[in-house]
């Protein structure tokens, strides 16, 4: 008798555990499907004509949740919470491209170039804003997308070795 009680306990448990299991999925897809989803508005679905200039910071694996901050002149924030990680990380940065002096249909190059040298940003509080972002992150290199740039210092770095390794005695 206890033992099919402690079964029927067990099953309870697992049942209870798979239901969790699925919540916590459907919320990460959804999550995700709300951070595409605001890329998505702030640049042309079509990405012919963006809004916004984004840099990606850290993109992160299993992103839970994400907060958006205005800070001065339109310019976003994107903090973002991992799965397995605790507290919030910065997830990237959204500046709008009329800040920085320049027309919507421009190309990176062009807007890398403004982006590594502050000096030529028009806005006050633009310029600021990315000499600061200069300042803790070291570059801004090209991203994969029209419009999408990525830091140097979350850049992933390839370490090769070469040479023979000795064995440890």
């Amino acid at each position: 008798m206890i033992k099919l009680i402690l079964i029927i306990n067990l099953i309870n448990y697992s049942t209870l555990k798979l239901f969790i299991l699925q919540n916590l999925l459907a919320s990460y897809f959804k999550m995700v499907n709300k951070l595409d989803e605001f890329l998505k508005k702030i640049h042309d679905p079509k990405n012919k004509i963006p809004l916004y200039i984004t840099i990606i910071v850290r993109p992160g694996k299993k992103v839970i949740d994400f907060k958006i901050k205005k800070e001065e002149v339109n310019i976003l924030r994107v903090i973002a919470h991992e799965e397995k990680r605790e507290g919030y990380f910065i997830h990237s940065f959204h500046i709008p491209i009329k800040n920085i002096g320049l027309s919507p249909d421009s190309k990176d190059k062009e807007i890398l170039a403004v982006l590594s040298n502050p000096a030529r940003i028009p806005n006050k509080a633009t310029k600021a804003f990315v000499e600061d972002v200069l300042r803790k992150y070291i570059n801004i290199l090209p991203g994969k997308k029209k419009h999408y740039f990525k830091t140097e210092r979350y850049k992933k770095k390839k370490e090769f070795q070469t040479g023979v390794k000795l064995k440890g005695f």
